[in-house]
């Protein structure tokens, strides 16, 4: 099965055939100035793998059981976010690794221009009171797709998978958020990107501020 990916399905084609690499900005990893993690572009499986291994660094070298005293009064990790999103899958491999990194090391996010889909919760999930959204950017959210074909039996599992990663990807949002369940839903209802401003998006509880 072929990555899940929060894009319109009336876009899903285009999308799939000019999609790029994501540009990445990866500094100060090595301890000698303060972090920066950047993605600018797709979420695709290379960007999610080199930016969980900047994170691993960043949190002692370690998945579990860091030496957090070696952790402590250590910069912020700075997460530059401008991205059109793309596989949900991999967003959760930078997702889930961000969640074991911020009680040892907070991450800030920043989010400018495009935050679409997949994206949007990756600038939530910074850590609460350090995420942050430029005056023009903009955010987007939408139902998932998928690209699979095949005999009709895959494509029900594919449909089915789809629907349990979807589920994944709302309740995530809104426990990072001041948005229920039901109003993620409602924003999807109708097969539409619906796009909000860094006002609300600061309202809907996204971000903690706007620069």
């Amino acid at each position: 099965m072929k990555g899940l990916e929060m894009i319109s399905n009336d876009e899903e084609d285009t999308t799939q055939q000019n999609a790029e690499e994501a540009d990445l900005i990866l500094q100060g990893l090595d301890g000698e100035e303060p972090p920066l993690l950047g993605l600018v572009g797709d979420i695709n499986e290379e960007s999610a793998q080199q930016l969980a291994l900047a994170l691993l660094t960043l949190n002692d070298g370690k998945i579990l059981q860091p030496d957090k005293e070696a952790l402590e009064g250590l910069p912020d990790i700075e997460f530059f976010i401008s991205s059109t999103g793309g596989s949900v899958s991999d967003m959760f491999t930078v997702y889930d690794l961000m969640r074991l990194v911020k009680p040892n090391r907070p991450i800030a996010t920043f989010g400018y221009g495009k935050i679409y889909s997949a994206a949007v919760l990756l600038l939530a999930a910074g850590t609460k009171g350090k995420r942050f959204i430029a005056q023009h950017a903009r955010l987007m959210i939408h139902h998932c797709a998928t690209n699979a074909s095949g005999p009709h039996p895959t494509i029900r599992c594919n449909y089915n998978e789809l629907k349990v990663v979807e589920e994944m990807m709302v309740q995530e949002i809104a426990k990072n958020s001041q948005l229920s369940v039901g109003e993620i839903y409602n924003m999807m209802s109708g097969n539409t990107d619906k796009y909000f401003s860094a006002d609300e998006a600061l309202e809907m509880g996204l971000v903690d501020g706007i620069i």
